[in-house]
């Protein structure tokens, strides 16, 4: 572990924190524990005051394993929620503490967090976070692109499990398998076949005319976001979709430019699919940031004012996520995950067929 890269993560938070005038911070989300502890650590637990070292709060009997993977020194044992707790507000005498509000973030943990210290000021945190985060170091992609391998080699599997009668959680059972063994840390599989179904937990269903294999694993806590289509009987609507769905891809250094915001990119994006008669079709939001989550800030889909963020380089984004759906059409998407380059140029992180033969 490169302490040095975490230090500093944490000493441009801290600069961010100063300029909000926020005194101390409580993560208890996994990914920004990730981020700045170093490792994955469940339940996460870390405070980060505006001046001075991180702590971090861990169950007594697990101390000496998670120091021997965390570069932060202080690390407070406890043996049950309520001495977490106190343990906690014992540290907090600040005006200001802030607390991250991610997007899956516990409701339940917020509120116990709010109501113990309703005297002082509780402020979310997330995208102070997502600030930094939103740019990889090249630890990071290198991360990233070892999830892609692992990616691909899912993908192979799921495409080679392909045949008569298969159902949609045979083909993601295979993959997963491939992935975990390949030492995918955290896997999430989308399969669909027959009607629309933009997020395709896979079923108890037999594949039909087509099938669409959505595969999100990760690698020391970095995710990689990889969607391919395979059409099993010949139909010129589903082709034509992943015609313009392919031209997206191969068109899509020329659709970005730098400090152009993402709603920009987007009109262009669905003027190509406009081309093709999709336009009726498409959901909006072509892309999303990926890292320690497999969806992550910008989110062009669900958070309007990430639309409105311009694109910069050290970038990771995941491109094709919004799929062409409708009722004869089904869902056909193509996605992958590409970094942004110093020239604004998009640099696919594993080189896989954007429309796999089976």
């Amino acid at each position: 572990m490169d302490k040095k890269v975490f230090e500093q993560r944490v000493k441009r938070f801290q600069e961010l924190l100063k300029e909000k005038r926020i005194d101390v911070v409580m993560i208890r989300d996994s990914y920004a524990f990730i981020y700045f502890a170093g490792v994955k650590w469940d339940p996460p637990a870390i405070m980060i005051p505006a001046e001075g070292e991180p702590v971090i709060f861990a169950i007594e009997e697990e101390i000496d394993e998670l120091k021997e993977n965390t570069w932060v020194d202080k690390v407070v044992p406890y043996r049950d929620v309520k001495t977490l707790i106190q343990s906690v507000h014992n540290r907090v005498d600040m005006a200001v503490i802030g607390f991250n509000l991610d997007i899956d973030a516990s409701a339940l943990l917020y509120d116990m967090f709010f109501k113990i210290h309703a005297r002082k000021k509780v402020v979310d945190v997330h995208q102070l976070i997502m600030k930094l985060r939103m740019f990889k170091d090249e630890r990071e992609v290198e991360y990233i692109k070892k999830a892609g391998e692992i990616a691909v080699i899912g993908m192979k599997a799921a495409l080679d499990a392909i045949k008569d009668g298969v159902k949609e959680y045979e083909i993601a059972a295979e993959a997963e398998y491939k992935m975990k063994k390949a030492g995918a840390d955290e896997t999430f599989i989308y399969v669909n076949t027959g009607g629309p179904r933009v997020h395709a937990r896979p079923r108890d269903k037999v594949i039909e005319d087509y099938v669409l294999i959505d595969l999100m694993p990760s690698y020391k806590g970095y995710f990689y976001d990889m969607a391919r289509t395979v059409i099993l009987k010949p139909d010129k609507r589903r082709e034509d979709a992943l015609k313009a769905m392919e031209e997206m891809h191969l068109n899509l250094s020329n659709l970005l430019e730098l400090d152009n915001v993402f709603n920009k990119v987007e009109s262009k994006v669905f003027d190509i699919f406009k081309k093709y008669g999709f336009e009726n079709e498409y959901l909006y939001g072509f892309g999303h940031g990926v890292g320690l989550r497999y969806e992550e800030t910008p989110i062009l889909t669900i958070v309007p004012g990430d639309r409105m963020k311009p694109v910069k380089p050290n970038m990771v984004i995941s491109a094709g996520h919004a799929p062409l759906s409708g009722k004869e059409l089904g869902t056909i998407k193509i996605e992958d995950t590409h970094l942004i380059k110093d020239d604004g140029t998009a640099e696919r992180l594993v080189n896989f067929p954007l429309i796999p033969r089976i």
